[in-house]
Formats: structure tokens, sequence, C-alpha cells
């Protein structure tokens, strides 16, 4: 089996904090990714969930991180009644 080279370009930033985790795992950047791939073709998909909020959700999400005081406190009595 031979080896390849994979290359990607990414955030300055976001790789900075990426190794920092990995380090703490006691992982190399390339052992990280290597892991990620493997576990992909393990699994035939992605290791982890990727949730894509419709355009609703993604309008209160919005709203809640610009104004979470706006956020109300209630029961799940309460929640059952709204279900309903």
């Amino acid at each position: 089996m031979s080896d390849t080279v994979i290359r990607t370009r990414i955030d300055i930033h976001v790789k900075e904090k990426a190794n920092k985790l990995f380090e703490k795992m006691g992982l190399s950047m390339s052992e990280a990714l290597r892991l990620f791939i493997y576990q992909s073709v393990a699994e035939n998909a992605l290791p982890f969930r990727i949730n894509i909020p419709n355009v609703a959700t993604a309008e209160v999400l919005s709203e809640i991180r610009q104004h979470p005081e706006r956020l109300e406190k209630t029961s799940l009595e309460q929640l059952e009644k709204d279900w309903e």
C-alpha cells in the first residue's frame, strides 16, 4: 500500500485552535485527519451528525443569539399544552 498526500486550505485561526485541541489529545493534525477519514470509511458516512436548520429554525436561533433576554422559562406541562 502506498501513501498519498492530501492538501487543503483552512483559516489559520481554526487550524491553530484545532492543533491545540489535538495536542491535548496526544494527536497531530495528520493523525486526527487520518482518524476522521478512516472512521468515515468504516461507517460509510460522516462519523458525526450534521444538522442544518430550516429557515424558520435559523431565524429563531438568530433572534435568540441577538436577544437572549427574550427567552422565557416554561414547564413540561405548558409544552405539552402548546404541543396539542
